[in-house]
């Protein structure tokens, strides 16, 4: 999975909510409403444009011209939890050296292992403590944001 920026994941969520592709005005538009809304810094056409094209380079999203007009209409190459769950597993690769699946697994055992006197092993120590973390999250923080189809 290669690297996602906000600009780009903000043109992702868009394009899965929109359940069609999309021209890169339309993008643009959904876009300028939704920032502007949230008093957020609009990014250029042009940014936009130069977005859609360096991910289709990257794999994130197709690209297909319509007969009237030429246009290209973009629409992502991947399931919006397909995203995300590779996202998340790069970013535990990365900060814990360990794959989701196994702070998941973790995570779903009603006891994480106590750190024992002397013990080496990284999963009795700093990952019972990510993982008491992620169960607290878990319990205070576990409701959804409402989906609000006005937002684009």
């Amino acid at each position: 999975m290669p690297s996602l920026g906000v600009l780009e994941g903000d043109i992702l969520r868009l394009l899965w909510d929109a359940g069609e592709p999309q021209s890169s005005v339309q993008v643009y538009e959904a876009m300028h409403f939704s920032r502007r809304a949230e008093k957020r810094e609009m990014q250029s056409p042009s940014t936009i444009a130069v977005t859609l094209s360096r991910m289709v380079e990257k794999g994130l999203l197709t690209v297909e011209r319509r007969p009237r007009g030429g246009k290209g209409y973009y629409g992502p190459t991947k399931t919006r939890a397909q995203v995300i769950a590779q996202v998340m597993d790069d970013v535990s690769r990365r900060l814990s050296g360990q794959p989701l699946g196994y702070l998941l697994t973790r995570l779903a055992e009603a006891n994480p292992k106590k750190p024992e006197k002397g013990a080496v092993s990284p999963e009795d120590g700093a990952y019972a403590e990510l993982v008491t973390t992620l169960k607290k999250m878990q319990s205070s923080d576990n409701k959804p944001v409402p989906y609000n189809p006005e937002k684009y």
